[in-house]
C-alpha cells in the first residue's frame, strides 16, 4: 500500500468518524454557532450574536478534538464551517436583494433629504461690488447687512470693527469675502 492510499484511507475514515462519533454537545454548539453567525448578518456591527456564534463554533471544534478527534477531523470541521458561512452569506444576500425582505423598511435605504426639495448652496455672486455695514465685529468672521439682507461674511484682511462700511470683493459658494471701506 502506498503512502497516498494510506492517507486517503485515514482521511475517509476520519470523515466518517467525524459524524458518527460526534456527541450532542458538539453538534449543539456547532449548529447554534452557525445560526448565531447567520443572525449576525442581519444585526449591524460585530456584537453579541457574532462573538457568541464564533466562540460556539470554536468550542464545538475543540470539544470534538478532545473527544477523540484527529488532524483530518479538525480540517474537515474548519472546511465545513467556512462552506456553511459562505453558503449562508450567499443565501441571505440573495434574499435581502431579490426577495420579499428587500422591500421591508429594515433594508430600504433612502436619502434623508427629500428628493426635489433641496436648495443646494446659495449663490452669493450678485453681492460682488455691493456695499454694506458690519453688524458684528469681524474677527475675521461675522455678520454684515447688505441692503435688507443679513449675511455671514469673512474679512479678507483680519479684524473689522462693528458698524464699519464694507464692500464684497469675492464669493465662492456660501463664502462671502469683504474688505473695509476706508474713508479718507
Amino acid at each position: 500500500m502506498t503512502i497516498l492510499n494510506l492517507l486517503a484511507s485515514a482521511a475517509s475514515d476520519s470523515f466518517v468518524r467525524l459524524f458518527t462519533e460526534m456527541n450532542a454537545w458538539t453538534i449543539g454548539l456547532f449548529v447554534l454557532g452557525i445560526i448565531f453567525c447567520a443572525i449576525e448578518m442581519f444585526v449591524p456591527g460585530f456584537g453579541f450574536f457574532g462573538i457568541s456564534g464564533t466562540v460556539m463554533i470554536i468550542v464545538g471544534i475543540i470539544v470534538r478534538m478532545i473527544c477523540g478527534g484527529d488532524l483530518y477531523m479538525l480540517l474537515y470541521m474548519i472546511l465545513i464551517s467556512l462552506v456553511l458561512f459562505i453558503l449562508a452569506f450567499w443565501v441571505i444576500s440573495q434574499v435581502i436583494t431579490k426577495g420579499r425582505l428587500s422591500k421591508t423598511a429594515l433594508f430600504h435605504v433612502d436619502s434623508a433629504v427629500p428628493v426635489g426639495n433641496t436648495e443646494g448652496t446659495r449663490d452669493f455672486s450678485y453681492l460682488v461690488g455691493k456695499s454694506g455695514v458690519a453688524l458684528t465685529p469681524l474677527r475675521p468672521v461675522g455678520r454684515a447687512k447688505f441692503e435688507e439682507e443679513t449675511i455671514d461674511v469673512i474679512a479678507r484682511d483680519g479684524f473689522i470693527a462693528s458698524n464699519a462700511k464694507l464692500t464684497v470683493v469675492e464669493t465662492e459658494g456660501s463664502r462671502v469675502v469683504v474688505i473695509e471701506i476706508k474713508e479718507d
